[in-house]
């Protein structure tokens, strides 16, 4: 790769970056996103891939499969970062944003990152993590309204429309997992 093709990557990440750093300060207006990607645990040697935002048409919606009351705080989403890096060998937590049974929303991952949540379609998706296990236990109405809220608003950064909202089992290759627990057709439909 010469000079040239390497300072154009860099100019692309520096402005994607700094479109998102604006975003967040836009969406403190609108709901208040806590970043806390400094204190997630990273793989030693992995960084996920950086891509233009304009690539983002999706949105994908998980749970985290654990029940609401053994959430304890960031100790909590930093046990699912080192899940994923030390069980997946991925480069980091596998989520942009996580909603939580405390009714926090945190940011774990720059926009302009693929996150490896949803195997072979991370190239286009905003991976939100809603934490809790709904196909064991109901959903408070306060945490979904707060997922809903979040979500609606990458929806307007990215002009993502509500059928390209999808549950993790609702992509291709993932139909047999039950992630993310909470019916996806009103979730879209409460959108």
């Amino acid at each position: 790769m010469d000079i040239i093709t390497i300072l154009k990557k860099l100019a692309n990440i520096f402005m994607s970056r700094e479109k998102e750093e604006v975003e967040e300060e836009t969406e403190s207006n609108i709901l208040e996103i806590k970043d806390i990607m400094d204190k997630m645990p990273t793989h030693s040697t992995k960084e996920y891939p950086e891509r233009d935002l304009k690539e983002i048409t999706h949105i994908d919606i998980h749970h985290s499969a654990s029940l609401t009351v053994s959430y304890s705080g960031i100790e909590t989403i930093k046990s699912f970062a080192n899940h994923h890096i030390n069980t997946h060998n991925w480069a980091g937590i596998g989520y942009h944003y996580i909603v939580t049974p405390d009714l926090e929303v945190y940011k774990t991952g720059f926009d302009s990152q693929s996150r490896w949540s949803v195997g072979n379609h991370n190239g286009y998706t905003i991976s939100t993590l809603i934490v809790g296990s709904f196909d064991k236990e109901e959903i408070s109405e306060d945490q979904y309204d707060l997922a809903l809220q979040l979500v609606r608003h990458k929806m307007r950064s990215y002009s993502v429309p509500k059928e390209n909202v999808k549950g993790h089992n609702e992509y291709a290759g993932h139909s047999s997992n039950a992630c993310p627990g909470i019916n996806m057709e009103k979730f879209r439909g409460d959108l």
